[in-house]
């Protein structure tokens, strides 16, 4: 099998490609791809590079057909979940668009310095998920980038349906299935419309920025702030640069 890049457009190999040989001679034109400090407004460096816990919490599924006309009974999530959450050899994962690459780390819960508890369960309906994004990869702290200027702020899951009812109109309804990952995105790319998450809280330590995390809070206009940020974006530490736009344009 070939050698997958993730940051690499899918196609052919290029004609000129040298395959089969090995190339010695790493000279050329160098294009770098790492995120750094000076890449990102002051106020997230933190969040993005310090911060040892970065914590989302949301709905990551909800039991209603979802674009795909995909419905899954949250009785089977119940059932997978504590596989999911506490298997050694075939642990899920939090991971990005759906690519084979983990960028987080599901939790049972969080309490915020604060006092506020938040909970992995399924409830009802609802299947509600805490989890805490790392930052030791590039992809991990773009995944943290991308949360904190609003173009992630979706959940999607990753099953294999075992069993499932397909209904006269084509509905496919899930009742056994294995969890294998919970995914972030773009909410407009998320196959269900409910499935949301919000940056809960971030630490260094045990030291809480609660002004900043505030600050944070998509709900909260964070969007519309940044949306400003990105019209007018320079490689100033005001906005985002032109390099870390490229980065996020796949």
């Amino acid at each position: 099998m070939s050698i997958q890049v993730l940051n690499h457009p899918s196609g052919g190999v290029d004609s000129k490609a040298a395959v089969g040989e090995s190339i010695s001679d790493t000279s050329g034109r160098v294009r770098d791809r790492r995120l750094t400090r000076e890449d990102v407004p002051d106020e997230w460096e933190f969040a993005i590079f310090e911060a040892e816990n970065f914590i989302i919490e949301g709905p990551a599924s909800v039991e209603i057909v979802d674009r795909s006309g995909q419905q899954i009974q949250m009785e089977a999530v119940r059932e997978a979940l504590d596989r999911f959450m506490l298997s050694d050899r075939e642990p899920g994962i939090i991971s990005d668009k759906h690519d084979d690459v983990p960028v987080g780390v599901p939790l049972w819960d969080w309490t915020t310095d604060d006092g506020q508890r938040y909970q992995t369960v399924v409830d009802g309906d609802t299947f509600q998920l805490v989890a805490n994004l790392g930052n030791e990869t590039t992809m991990s702290k773009l995944a943290r980038l991308r949360c904190l200027n609003g173009d992630y702020g979706g959940y999607s899951i990753t099953v294999y349906s075992n069993q499932e009812v397909a209904k006269p109109d084509g509905t496919r309804v899930t009742t056994d299935c294995d969890l294998h990952a919970v995914t972030i995105g773009h909410e407009d790319l998320v196959m269900n419309p409910a499935a949301d998450f919000d940056v809960v809280d971030f630490k260094h330590g045990d030291v809480l920025e609660a002004s900043i995390r505030r600050r944070l809070r998509r709900r909260n206009s964070l969007t519309g702030q940044v949306e400003q940020k990105l019209q007018g974006a320079t490689s100033t530490d005001d906005g985002l640069s032109c390099a870390v736009l490229d980065r996020l344009r796949d």
